[in-house]
């Protein structure tokens, strides 16, 4: 009886379920950084570096100085191949500068961890 407790214990953490914030926060910074980093790249492209400085002067952090804080999942969806749609509340924060988002994103957990599915 106690090795079928073991067994079935052990199954059950096998079995993740749904992400929770810890697993979304760092998706999010990444897919925010990215994009000012793409946003930084288009500048660079069609004027060089002082395309960056024109973005640094109206403001554009660097892409390192984003965070992404108080994630918070207000509904998610189990989908088909599980897949999974969540609703989100965060902030984004940039030294003094935060900004609260509500976004939905589809997500899926992989051998490497859970990954941000594109729309």
């Amino acid at each position: 009886m106690v090795s079928l407790s073991f067994a079935l214990i052990a199954l059950l953490a096998g079995c993740s379920g749904a992400p929770d914030a810890g697993d979304v926060q760092p998706l999010l910074e990444k897919q925010v950084r990215s994009s000012l980093e793409n946003a930084q790249s288009a500048m660079r492209a069609l004027g060089g570096e002082s395309g960056v400085e024109f973005m640094r002067a109206m403001g554009a952090p660097e892409p390192t100085d984003i965070s992404i804080e108080n994630v918070e999942i207000l509904e998610s969806r189990e989908l088909e191949h599980d897949d999974y749609e969540l609703q989100l509340r965060y902030d984004i924060v940039a030294g003094e500068n935060r900004k609260v988002e509500t976004t939905t994103v589809r997500v899926n957990e992989g051998d490497d961890g859970w990954r941000l599915l594109p729309n």
